[in-house]
């Protein structure tokens, strides 16, 4: 079955499918006619629409000819609430929110993945589920959702595949992770409540925004001084709300964190010392301090198995082995990917769309990101060939 083929022949469709979604971005949970557009193309092409609520997403089913396993695939479609500064024709439409993330490529991707195997249907053994999933792009995102709607059940999917796309390498490149691969992002809000008062009396009160300016220091120490050299590990302090006066002392002062981990026992530790520097700083300064911690996804990690077994073969019949990069290196970035990488084995690879003559060079939540499309058919063919070879190898009929 010749996979590359049929992508490079389904390119056309796939930048099409693409740049209609990228024209009309919709913002996570409320992404309708995005939703809609993938139903009609699953419609229009007899794919079965499995009935799992868990809102704006869409799951789609291939039943092969032949008996077999179940392989997923997933892609994202929603978008961020910023305004597109790229200057291209297929421009978004809706002002203050763009695809900068390559979503929108993802889910186009998938639309191919979807024609291609249905036309083979007949040939393969087993099944294939198509995800298309809402609300990557804020908590609690929508992959949980999912999982918790049964979308990894009836039928079981034995493994799952996914490729985020981006500018960090060349297109006609894919880089997979073996092992940790994405940070468990979390929020954390620290409500610093004193005494206000007038600036020119400042023992009269307890100030807020001193007491912050002795966290901020702290709080750098968990990392630097409390976690592990080789391990890792973010505490970054990304706002502070407090006061409207220079003359004023204000009343309180809000900070907000995001805290990025690895392992588990991190996760805990931090966020345990985060309440424990803050429980000690009131102390010391005559204040109450409010720490509300807001978990995010899970750290994310590939199976190792899947990458050796799997997932480089199959691409390599694609790209050729050379254009395959292994990558040990783990980003503090988080991914609710992870959700269905707890269950069943699986991965999400990187898929290289860096074209510095066509001005795609700009990293993802930027707003002139954009993507060189001659790596659409890549991704296409490569889960298409990966999810093949997996349901047709002899120890999974």
């Amino acid at each position: 079955m010749n996979f590359k083929e049929k992508a490079q022949a389904l390119q056309p469709n796939i930048v099409e499918w693409r740049r209609d979604i990228h024209m009309h971005p919709e913002v996570s949970f409320k992404e309708f006619r995005t939703s809609q557009v993938i139903k009609d193309h699953l419609t229009k092409l007899g794919i079965e629409i499995l009935p799992i609520e868990s809102g704006t997403s869409v799951v789609g089913l291939i039943r092969g000819g032949k008996p077999g396993k179940t392989f997923a695939m997933r892609a994202d479609f929603d978008a961020l609430p910023m305004q597109e500064e790229a200057d291209v024709p297929f421009k978004s439409v809706n002002d203050g929110v763009m695809h900068s993330c390559g979503h929108d490529t993802h889910a186009a991707m998938l639309m191919g993945v979807a024609q291609i195997m249905n036309e083979v249907k007949d040939e393969m053994h087993g099944n294939i589920k198509l995800i298309f999933q809402a609300a990557e792009e804020m908590f609690p995102g929508g992959a949980k959702g999912l999982v918790e709607a049964g979308v990894l059940e009836n039928p079981k999917v034995d493994a799952i595949m996914a490729y985020h796309i981006g500018t960090g390498q060349d297109t006609g490149k894919v880089t997979f992770k073996p092992g940790a691969s994405h940070a468990a992002p979390d929020k954390v809000t620290i409500k610093i409540i004193g005494l206000g008062g007038h600036g020119a009396g400042p023992h009269r009160c307890i100030d807020p925004v001193a007491i912050a300016g002795n966290l901020i220091v702290a709080l750098q120490n968990i990392v630097s001084r409390n976690v592990d050299p080789l391990d890792s590990a973010v505490v970054t302090i990304g706002a502070i709300h407090g006061g409207t006066k220079e003359n004023i002392i204000a009343d309180d002062v809000t900070m907000l964190l995001t805290v990025r981990t690895l392992k588990p026992e991190t996760r805990d530790f931090v966020h345990k010392r985060i309440k424990e520097i803050c429980d000690g700083v009131a102390l010391s300064h005559n204040a109450k301090i409010e720490v509300t911690p807001e978990y995010g996804y899970p750290a994310l990690f590939n199976d190792a198995d899947f990458v050796h077994k799997w997932a480089i073969p199959s691409t390599a019949k694609i790209i050729g082995e050379e254009n395959i990069e292994l990558n040990y290196v783990p980003t503090m970035g988080g991914e609710d990917m992870s959700y269905y990488l707890q269950k069943v084995p699986g991965l999400i690879g990187s898929l290289g769309a860096r074209n510095a003559e066509k001005g795609c060079v700009h990293g993802g939540h930027n707003s002139k990101f954009m993507v060189d499309e001659d790596a659409f058919w890549i991704g296409t063919a490569s889960l298409c060939q990966t999810a093949w070879d997996y349901l047709n190898a002899e120890e999974n009929i």
